[in-house]
């Protein structure tokens, strides 16, 4: 383990045991992980913008531009205010947001940030009350083009948005891979709109339930 790496473990660490619940985890996202996020996200034009809600201290951030994301075309949010004070040390070419991802779309015109075609969440949807679940994401979905998707992973073996929320807010899910090295493991799941063709036919059955 690199002196970064570890320091970002014990920082994220000291996050975590202020407020577990809304961290979510007790350690920053592993290598394998944040590779298999990174690769869900390509095709995107010059002038197309990346979100990533919950940088946390920048695993997932630094994956993305190793990836090839222009530094800056990409917003990060994130609500605790230590964490988003590194992430702007760390990644001082990426727009850094301390807020809150319920609102996001005001968060993006203040930065005059888009269009927005990937969002990329760590957040901890299974550990957050179902209304604010459903509020984030229906501003996500409410900024995201019409080619846009969102990327999720979760550390549950379903699907962490349920067919209702999803039928609700007109999306498809798919799972697109599990980071079994991950600790501790964790699937990331791809979400976008319904199609014309998807919404013509409603019921098509989804490919999670």
């Amino acid at each position: 383990m690199g002196l970064r790496t570890a320091r970002e473990e014990i920082f994220f660490l000291s996050r975590w045991l202020r407020a577990p619940l809304k961290t979510g985890s007790v350690r920053p996202s592993g290598r394998d992980l944040t590779r298999l996020i990174a690769g869900t996200v390509a095709d995107l034009a010059p002038d197309d913008w990346i979100v990533e809600l919950g940088g946390g201290t920048g695993a997932v951030t630094r994956a993305l531009i190793e990836n090839g994301i222009a530094p800056d075309r990409m917003v990060v949010l994130e609500r605790d205010r230590a964490l988003s004070d590194w992430l702007r040390r760390a990644f001082p070419e990426v727009t850094v947001v301390t807020g809150d991802a319920e609102h996001l779309q005001r968060h993006l015109a203040s930065n005059n940030a888009g269009p927005v075609r990937r969002i990329v969440s760590s957040l901890p949807l299974l550990s957050l009350p179902r209304s604010q679940r459903s509020v984030i994401l229906a501003e996500a979905f409410a900024v995201l083009g019409e080619n846009g998707c969102l990327i999720q992973y979760s550390y549950g073996p379903s699907c962490p948005v349920s067919r209702t929320l999803r039928d609700g807010l007109g999306i498809n899910a798919k799972h697109v891979g599990t980071a079994w090295r991950n600790l501790p493991p964790a699937r990331v799941w791809k979400f976008k709109k319904h199609d014309s063709e998807q919404a013509a036919r409603p019921g098509q059955r989804q490919s999670a339930a």
